[in-house]
């Protein structure tokens, strides 16, 4: 039988490490953005993970990560303006530095990969077309 879980990829920031000894605990973030009236990308908010993991990878000096695994619940928390903030918690399969990650191509790059471009030549008048 197929296991029902929902799995969770994310790439952001590192705001928090605190080392336990069960595991690992981390506060990541992540920009949510959008375009204002001068046609420009702005942060207009931040979607804050909570996130515990066994892996205990050294993470030193690391800005953001790429987490996944899988959602466990939602925390409500007080920030420091006093206002009521909003977390996902994520029990974490795998947390590795983003600049280890392998971007993937799309788009025109991608399919130069697998086809390569033509260069002209070769062509002549004599064709039978």
């Amino acid at each position: 039988m197929v296991k029902n879980e929902a799995q969770i990829q994310l790439t952001g920031w590192l705001n928090d490490v605190k080392d336990f000894e069960w595991g690992r605990a981390l506060k990541v973030s992540v920009d949510v953005r959008k375009k204002n009236h001068q046609d420009e990308w702005e942060t207009v908010d931040k979607t804050i993970y909570d996130v515990t993991t066994d892996n205990r990878a050294p993470l030193d000096g690391v800005k953001q990560v790429v987490v996944t695994g899988r959602i466990t619940g939602t925390n409500v928390f007080q920030k420091r303006d006093g206002s009521s903030g909003f977390s996902i918690k994520v029990r974490a399969q795998t947390v590795e530095p983003a600049a280890n990650q392998v971007v993937e191509k799309s788009g025109h790059a991608a399919l130069n990969e697998v086809w390569p471009v033509a260069t002209p030549g070769g062509i002549t008048e004599e064709a039978p077309f």
